[in-house]
C-alpha cells in the first residue's frame, strides 16, 4: 500500500480484519472521520474489526543506548526532538 503525505491533515494507517471474507489490510484514516467509511478491499465489505497494533521496537545503533520520546529516558540528540539534556 502506498501512503500519501498530506500536510494538511493527519492520516493513520491501522491494520484491519475483514468479517466477511477474513483478509487483513492496513487503511489510511482520516483523523477527521471516525473510519467509518472504510471498506474491505477484496470484496468491499464495511463489517471489519480495527486491530491493535503494537509499536516497533526501539533499536541499538551502534552501541548507542536505546531513547525514547516519553521523557522518561535520556534525550535522543536527534536535531529536531525538542527535548534537551
Amino acid at each position: 500500500m502506498t501512503a500519501v503525505r498530506d500536510v494538511g491533515s493527519n492520516m493513520p494507517l491501522y491494520e484491519y480484519n475483514c468479517r466477511a471474507c477474513g483478509r487483513p489490510f492496513e487503511a489510511l484514516v482520516s483523523t477527521r472521520t471516525s473510519g467509518s467509511e472504510v471498506h474491505c478491499p477484496q470484496c468491499d465489505s464495511p463489517e471489519v474489526d480495527r486491530l491493535i497494533g503494537l509499536p516497533a521496537p526501539g533499536k541499538v545503533v551502534d552501541g548507542q543506548p536505546a531513547t525514547n520520546c516519553r521523557g522518561d529516558g535520556p534525550p535522543c540528540g536527534a536535531p529536531w526532538c525538542g527535548r534537551k539534556g
